[in-house]
C-alpha cells in the first residue's frame, strides 16, 4: 500500500509545529511560551500627520470618536488605539490624510534612519509609501526622496498615498530592486531605507490557518536569497558615509541576521550602528543559527518579539564607512 497523502489541515498543523519549534530555538524559550507569543492579539497604533493638519487639532477630533489610548514614548505623534479602530479607520482623518493607521513596529525603522532636511533618500520598497509618508512628514517635505516598487499597481498606490498625507518632494521610479544598482547607475544616496519582502513572521498568528498557506523554510530560504541581492544592489547606491536601514517583519534569522552577515562577508565598508532604543519587547540578536556563527557586531541590532503594541520586527542600522570602499573577493 501506498503512504497516505496527508491533509490540508495536516499540512497546516505541521508548519505550526515547525514555526514553534524554529521560533523556540530563536528565542531560547520554551514551546509553550512560543505557543502563547506567537497568539497574542495585536492592537494597532496611529501616526499623527503633520503636513496636513496641527497634531493636537488631530487628537482633539480623534477623542470626538471616541478614541482612547497612550502617547508611544519614542515616536513623536504616535499614539497607541486601544479603543475601537473601525471609527476612525473609516473616518475624515484618515481619508484626509491627518492621521495614518500602522503598527508602530513600522516606525522603527524610519526613526532609525533619522533622515534629515536635504537628504537624499531612497526608499527601495516604498508600497504602500507608509514609511516614505513618515520620513516627509519628519522632514517637513525638504528631503528629496525617491520612492521606488517594482509594480505598476503598487506604485500608483503610493502615489495616491502620499499624495493623500500632502506628501511632494518625491521621485518615483519602477525597478525591479534585484538590478537597482543597474538601473539607478551613477546615483548616489545619502540615506537608503530597505523594508525588505520577507515572510511576514510578524504578522502571522498562530491561531490562523490561512496565515501559514505560503508560509515554509524552503520559503524562508528563497527570500533570503531575494534579500541578498537586493541588499546587495542597495548598498552600491549609497554615498561613503551614508546610513542604509535594512528591515523585516519577521523573526527567521536567515531573513534577518543572515542576510546581514552576508553583506559584511562580502563587504569591507560596512559598520553596524547601535540602535539606541528601548523597547520592552526587544530581545537580543541571533548570533549564531544552524551551526553558522554570525559577525559579532550583529549584536547591535534591533529584534523584537510579539507583543500586543508593537509586533515582531528586525532592524538593522549599516554605516558606509569612508576608508574602504571595494568590495571583499
Amino acid at each position: 500500500m501506498g503512504k497516505k497523502s496527508k491533509s490540508p489541515e495536516d499540512k497546516i498543523e505541521q508548519k505550526k509545529k515547525q514555526w514553534i519549534e524554529r521560533t523556540a530555538e530563536v528565542l531560547h524559550v520554551s514551546e509553550e511560551t512560543v505557543g502563547h507569543l506567537l497568539s497574542v492579539p495585536r492592537q494597532q497604533s496611529i501616526r499623527l500627520n503633520p503636513l496636513k493638519a496641527d497634531p493636537n487639532k488631530t487628537i482633539g477630533e480623534l477623542k470626538t470618536l471616541g478614541w482612547q489610548g497612550q502617547p508611544v514614548g519614542w515616536c513623536t505623534n504616535g499614539y497607541t488605539v486601544e479603543s475601537d479602530l473601525k471609527k476612525i479607520r473609516d473616518s475624515d482623518l484618515v481619508s484626509n490624510g491627518a492621521a495614518y493607521i500602522q503598527n508602530a513596529a513600522s516606525w522603527l525603522p524610519v526613526l532609525a534612519l533619522n533622515a534629515q532636511p536635504d537628504d537624499d533618500i531612497l526608499d527601495v520598497c516604498a508600497a504602500p509609501g507608509g514609511k516614505t509618508s513618515h520620513i516627509a512628514a519628519l522632514t517637513s517635505n525638504k528631503a528629496r526622496i525617491t520612492a521606488n516598487d517594482n509594480s505598476k499597481p503598487r506604485l500608483a498606490k503610493i502615489r495616491a498615498n502620499l499624495a493623500r498625507m500632502g506628501v511632494d518632494n518625491v521621485f518615483y521610479t519602477m525597478y525591479d530592486a534585484m538590478y537597482l544598482s543597474h538601473k539607478i547607475y551613477g546615483r548616489r544616496y545619502d540615506k537608503i531605507l530597505l523594508d525588505a519582502p520577507c515572510s511576514g513572521e510578524g504578522m502571522m498568528a498562530l491561531g490562523n490557518d490561512k496565515d501559514f498557506a505560503t508560509w515554509s523554510v524552503a520559503h524562508i530560504k528563497r527570500l533570503q536569497q531575494l534579500q541578498r541581492r537586493i541588499l546587495s544592489q542597495s548598498w552600491q547606491l549609497l554615498k561613503p558615509g551614508g546610513t542604509l536601514v535594512y528591515s523585516t517583519c519577521t523573526m527567521a534569522p536567515e531573513e534577518n541576521e543572515a542576510v546581514i552577515d552576508y553583506l559584511l562577508r562580502h563587504n569591507d565598508d560596512v559598520m553596524i550602528e547601535q540602535i539606541k532604543m528601548d523597547l520592552p519587547n526587544r530581545v537580543s540578536p541571533v548570533m549564531s543559527w544552524n551551526g553558522k556563527d554570525f559577525d559579532h557586531t550583529l549584536k547591535f541590532a534591533m529584534r523584537l518579539i510579539p507583543s500586543p503594541e508593537v509586533e515582531a520586527f528586525f532592524v538593522c542600522k549599516l554605516t558606509k564607512t569612508l576608508d574602504n570602499q571595494y568590495p571583499k573577493m
